[in-house]
């Protein structure tokens, strides 16, 4: 085995769909190379929302530690063999703490949210960030196309718009 097999899996998950499908593609890989997969989840928080909804940044935390134990619970049942998992939640921003996090990994592994220009516009798209920022290669899980959408064919990641 080389040595490429044995470094983790990064995966950047973040509670919908298309994260869950990133980490269950990140864990059916690492199960084919043998190697670990650490699960994260960034998140931010804005102070001033402490002011209106009475939130705390310990428990954005804490809801962020939840989520990423509920998901990496629903995508490993009924997996006999697991690979080791490690479970991060780290605050910041996803664009940046995936790539970063991800050095020296086998590869990262992100979900593509569906969205328009507007919506890559005002949030940007961490996919996109972590193609252009991460120094190990990166896997992008598309959005699941529904029936009435054309199939047309994946694009690769160095051509993501997202």
């Amino acid at each position: 085995m080389t040595e490429q097999e044995h470094l983790p899996i990064v995966v950047g998950i973040d509670g919908f769909e298309t994260g869950r499908h990133a980490l269950e593609w990140a864990l059916r890989e690492a199960q084919i190379r043998n190697c670990p997969v650490q699960v994260i989840h960034a998140w931010t928080f804005d102070p001033t929302a402490e002011y209106f909804t009475e939130a705390s940044s310990r428990q954005v935390h804490q809801e962020s530690l939840a989520m990423l134990h509920r998901e990496v619970e629903q995508a490993t049942s009924g997996i006999t063999e697991l690979p080791p998992i490690a479970e991060s939640s780290i605050e910041g921003d996803a664009s940046r703490i995936l790539p970063e996090l991800s050095r020296g990994a086998a590869m990262l592994v992100v979900g593509r949210h569906r969205g328009g220009l507007v919506r890559q516009v005002l949030l940007g798209s961490v996919s996109a960030a972590c193609v252009r920022h991460a120094t190990c290669p990166v896997v992008v899980i598309p959005a699941t196309v529904t029936p009435h959408e054309d199939a047309s064919p994946a694009e690769p990641a160095s051509a993501s718009h997202s």
